[in-house]
Formats: C-alpha cells, sequence, structure tokens
C-alpha cells in the first residue's frame, strides 16, 4: 500500500462503510499509517495539502469546519453537489464560509499546519468527547479493516 494514496484509503473506506457523517480529520487521516504501515513515515500536513488540490485524484475532496467537533474535516465532495457553488482550490472544495476570506491555497495550508501539524508530530490523531489523544480501539479496529 503506498503511502500516497492510504489516506485516500482511509477516507473511501469509512465514507463507504457510513463511519462518519461529514468527514475524517487531518490527523486522524494522515496518523492511519501508525496502524496500517508503522513502518511508513506519515506525511506532513503541507504534503497532505499539496495531494488533495491534484487534480489528477479519481475523486474529489471537500473541507468544512464540523461544528460537532469544532474541527476542519476532510471528505469526499458529492458528485452531486453543483461545483460551481464552492469555492475550489484543484481538487479541494470549500464546501461551507470556514475560508470564505480565504483566496489563496497558500493561506489554507498555513491555518493547517498550524492546527494540526504539531498535534501529527506527537501522535494526536483522533478527537474524542473534545479530547486529542490516540485512535480509540473501535477507530484502531476500523483502520486494521484496511490491512486485509
Amino acid at each position: 500500500m503506498n503511502n500516497q494514496s492510504l489516506w485516500l484509503q482511509v477516507l473511501s473506506h469509512f465514507d463507504g462503510r457510513g463511519y462518519f457523517s461529514n468527514g475524517l480529520t487531518i490527523p486522524f487521516l494522515l496518523g492511519a499509517n501508525s496502524i496500517i504501515s508503522p513502518d511508513e513515515e506519515l506525511l506532513s500536513v503541507e504534503e497532505f495539502v499539496n495531494e488533495i488540490i491534484d487534480e489528477s485524484l479519481p475523486i474529489k475532496i471537500s473541507i468544512q469546519s464540523c461544528g460537532n467537533i469544532g474541527e476542519y474535516v476532510i471528505g469526499i465532495f458529492d458528485k452531486e453537489s453543483p461545483a460551481e457553488l464552492y469555492t475550489n482550490f484543484g481538487n479541494l472544495y470549500v464546501t461551507d464560509n470556514s475560508f470564505s476570506k480565504t483566496d489563496t491555497i497558500d493561506t489554507i495550508k498555513r491555518v493547517l499546519i498550524d492546527d494540526y501539524q504539531n498535534k501529527i508530530d506527537i501522535g494526536l490523531f483522533s478527537i474524542n468527547n473534545g479530547e486529542w489523544g490516540n485512535y480509540s480501539q473501535q477507530e484502531k479496529d476500523r483502520l486494521a479493516e484496511l490491512k486485509q
């Protein structure tokens, strides 16, 4: 399983199984390597953003602020949604007003790096009950489904 598409496989798997409603956090997606391919290095937030804006990805990606957890989440952009209603940066579609005053991907990248790179660096991949920490057992089990 290659490092580049691992986050995409996690996103597709969790979406297909209905494990989330809006999306997954960036630390959750990038930290998945620690469970699925622990010998591989984790992507940085900057590398991740560069990948999600790449128009050669097989699916469009959405980002929005999730009110339930108060964090940005990454999802699969709904093909049925009229793309012209949303701001997009390459393959990344902003599906709410969380970056409404942002006109460059570099600004978004800086916000996401500032918010999440330090969490990833110290192994805080999941937010449960408002607290960042490691994956719950259920999340580990769901990630392990991708190893098979």
